[in-house]
């Protein structure tokens, strides 16, 4: 058991986990994972979000829809997710919500109807917001423009776009997450952006059951490997592996506000 280092997983899917929850979190707990946040992205998901982390002390949330199913996309969802965060204080944030044309598994304005409603619905809820945006900078900036002024802040979450999307969104005050497909052998351009983004905007991520990191790559990915997505980072970067948990903590507590976390 790592008990010097406190990781965090600040998104991955509980409820796409085989192993089970409880499985999960004891082996994240192990690991040195303080805590992670799981993600809603249709309405079922929400409602199991919302059951977990009231279950779980070591469990937050956020609710949202993700564009795969903005098609499917209501004013019931967001009156759904207003009352939860009024009601659940492990609520930390809206979304994943944002763009996805890489499947197009919903249309594009779709898409884009439903990612602006959830950033007024952050904006009005006082919450962050996290990004999904796959093969979309141009629209994504176009909706981020719209409310550059207004004080939306967030997370470009498994960030895989330009180093130029990156340089937007860090000066618009987002922060940028990484995950396993930082420790790919192709994956250069993102680490280029792993070096150019400041150590206090970065967060570590799984999105687990997915992008499982090398070496355990092809294998289920489990909050618990966010331990080895941090160290990866930590040796790229030149730094303390204690150094990076520390200071990713620290960004993960400022950037959700409602995370309740005694260090």
């Amino acid at each position: 058991m790592n008990s010097k280092l406190s990781w965090v997983d600040s998104h991955c899917h509980l409820d796409m986990l085989k192993e089970g929850i409880d499985t999960a979190l004891a082996k994240g707990q192990e690991e040195g994972v303080a805590f992670c946040v799981t993600i809603g992205v249709d309405q079922l998901t929400n409602q199991k979000v919302h059951q977990y982390t009231q279950n779980y002390p070591q469990v937050y949330g956020t609710l949202g829809i993700h564009p795969h199913y903005a098609a499917n996309f209501c004013a019931d969802n967001l009156e759904w997710i207003r009352t939860a965060v009024r009601e659940n204080p492990k609520i930390i944030g809206i979304g994943e919500c944002g763009f996805d044309f890489h499947y197009g598994y919903s249309p594009d304005d779709a898409q884009e109807k439903a990612f602006i409603a959830q950033l007024e619905l952050a904006l009005e809820l006082e919450l962050p917001v996290v990004i999904h945006t796959r093969e979309a900078e141009e629209q994504t900036r176009k909706v981020l423009d719209a409310f550059k002024d207004r004080g939306v802040t967030g997370v470009l979450h498994s960030f895989t776009s330009s180093l130029e999307l990156a340089k937007y969104a860090l000066d618009a005050g987002f922060y940028i997450s990484f995950n396993g497909i930082a420790t790919f052998p192709k994956s250069q351009a993102i680490r280029e952006v792993l070096q150019y983004v400041p150590q206090d905007r970065i967060l570590l991520e799984t999105d687990a059951p997915y992008l499982t990191p090398v070496p355990l790559r092809g294998r289920p990915n489990t909050p618990a490997h966010v331990s080895l997505v941090g160290k990866f980072i930590a040796d790229f970067l030149q730094i303390p592996a204690e150094e990076l948990a520390s200071q990713t903590l620290q960004n993960t507590l400022t950037l959700f506000p409602r995370i309740t976390y005694e260090r």
